[in-house]
């Protein structure tokens, strides 16, 4: 695979650069992928890619446990967020992530100056750990609230919280992956060996894969889709007029082509909810991982696989 530049460095409030048009190794043309409808996140200026790595900055707290931190499996990439959050809306605006998971969402409102809520089933702790990290640093001038439960019952828990209403200026989320084949679609190849404390360790440090029987991401076939239908009507149902909806996906592989989920859920979207299309932005994955590395030189009859995250935004009409 190519070589990139990679950007590092980053304050938590530095803005997000992109550039207009599609890459030319982008795996998708499809209506929502226009290569004049694209923006890619790159730091034009430094001539380089923002690097997933870079996350670690600032996502964690200064005093380290012993033993390491539990790591989510796939924490949702901070390039694409942030651009969400910068682009889409304004200081003081109330951001939402229904499936919130590492509390990305939450963590690039609350450092850029709006509020951020998100819901986070299986490991709110690891949520929580990552917004309080925030405020621990000083970066943080934004309200974060991360409340534990299934999205699911995402209209009785934001009730609850005295979230009326249509109160979101902007709803973001990384949307969940169904089970593709013996796996799910998004679980990354790594070496693993057991650990005695349950879950599987990964260079010294537990890591933690969905386990919740009512998750979506244990989901497949047309319970998944139900499942990803009722969670976006639910979460638009709560945005406000005007007020832009995101799904940030990178696609997966099967049968040595890109699986388009960005699109299949995005046709959900648009036939079940009251929105229009209003633009997409991507950004190169980095650093790449084993799979992506490997594939191509294990198939090279499998052209294209998704180097990508998809970010497809909508606006509530």
């Amino acid at each position: 695979m190519a070589k990139f530049n990679t950007y590092r460095e980053i304050k938590t409030d530095e803005e997000i650069y992109a550039r207009s048009g599609s890459p030319s190794d982008y795996h998708c043309s499809c209506d929502y992928c226009k290569p004049d409808q694209i923006k890619e996140i790159y730091h034009t200026e430094q001539d380089a890619y923002y690097s997933q790595s870079t996350r670690k900055q600032y996502y964690f707290p200064k005093v380290k446990p012993e033993g390491g931190f539990d790591r989510h499996i796939c924490p949702g990439h901070w390039q694409g967020y942030r651009y969400a959050v910068q682009q889409y809306t304004k200081p003081g605006d109330l951001v939402f992530d229904p499936t919130v998971g590492t509390g990305t969402a939450i963590v690039e409102a609350i450092n850029n100056g709006r509020d951020g809520v998100g819901i986070e089933l299986e490991y709110p702790h690891i949520t929580q750990r990552s917004v309080d990290a925030q405020y621990e640093n000083g970066s943080a001038t934004g309200k974060g609230e991360v409340i534990p439960g299934n999205a699911e019952d995402l209209i009785e828990l934001l009730e609850e919280r005295q979230y009326h209403g249509e109160c979101f200026d902007l709803v973001v989320n990384g949307s969940p992956y169904p089970v593709l084949g013996g796996r799910q679609a998004d679980a990354p190849e790594r070496a693993l060996s057991t650990d005695p404390r349950g879950g599987m360790a990964y260079k010294k440090e537990q890591l933690i894969e969905y386990k919740q029987e009512r998750g979506i991401g244990t989901k497949k076939n047309d319970e998944y889709w139900a499942m990803i239908e009722k969670l976006y009507v639910d979460s638009i149902s709560k945005l406000k007029p005007g007020g832009k909806f995101i799904t940030i996906i990178k696609d997966p592989t099967q049968k040595k082509q890109p699986y388009l989920l960005h699109k299949f859920i995005m046709d959900v979207v648009m036939e079940s909810n009251p929105v229009k299309y209003h633009s997409t932005f991507v950004h190169r994955h980095m650093p790449y991982t084993l799979f992506m590395n490997t594939y191509p030189k294990q198939y090279p009859e499998a052209g294209l696989i998704p180097l990508f995250q998809t970010g497809v935004v909508f606006e509530k009409i």
